[in-house]
């Protein structure tokens, strides 16, 4: 998800005169509180936590909302916030986990399943209980596509804020 906005942000930030090094001064208020959630994450897939994982992945979710709210002068925060609040609605609303629409699947795999990820303990197959369908992994981007994918409308905007940030930081004084 964040591989395409990345490379293409770069690229086009050095086309338009952008600097790598204005990436490594980058000001981002709790920092270390996106690191705290990432590894919450990492430990829940890891350890394959069930249990309580409704409650852990809501920390992460606030911790990453808060980090979003105290950074929100920079215009790609904005975008970073809507596509987090919206992935974090449709997770909450399903107990944790991310629906993943299987007709999507198939046209990216042959399968009719959810492939088999070691460490995937979030996304689980869309059905008729699912809520906030729209708001799930519904958006097919299919072959002959290089990374075929199924999106939701939240990572969307955190794509979009992710090409901002690269954008906006490259091009800073």
């Amino acid at each position: 998800m964040f591989i395409e906005p990345t490379v293409l942000s770069i690229l086009i930030g050095k086309l338009r005169g952008g600097y790598f090094r204005n990436i490594e001064n980058v000001q981002i208020k709790g920092w270390y509180l996106l690191i705290v959630a990432a590894l919450i994450q990492v430990l829940l897939s890891l350890f394959k936590v069930s249990e309580y994982l409704l409650l852990f992945i809501s920390i992460t979710y606030m911790l990453i909302i808060l980090i979003s709210l105290i950074n929100i002068k920079k215009s790609y925060m904005k975008l970073f916030l809507i596509g987090v609040i919206l992935n974090f609605i449709v997770i909450f609303g399903n107990g944790g986990k991310m629906p993943v629409s299987i007709s999507g699947i198939k046209g990216i795999h042959q399968e009719t399943t959810l492939p088999e990820r070691t460490y995937d303990i979030k996304h689980v197959a869309l059905n008729k209980d699912t809520r906030f369908i729209y708001l799930a992994d519904i958006i097919l981007i299919p072959r002959p596509y290089p990374l075929p994918k199924i999106l939701s409308i939240g990572d969307i905007f955190i794509m979009i804020g992710t090409y901002m940030f690269f954008q906006v930081e490259m091009k800073r004084e």
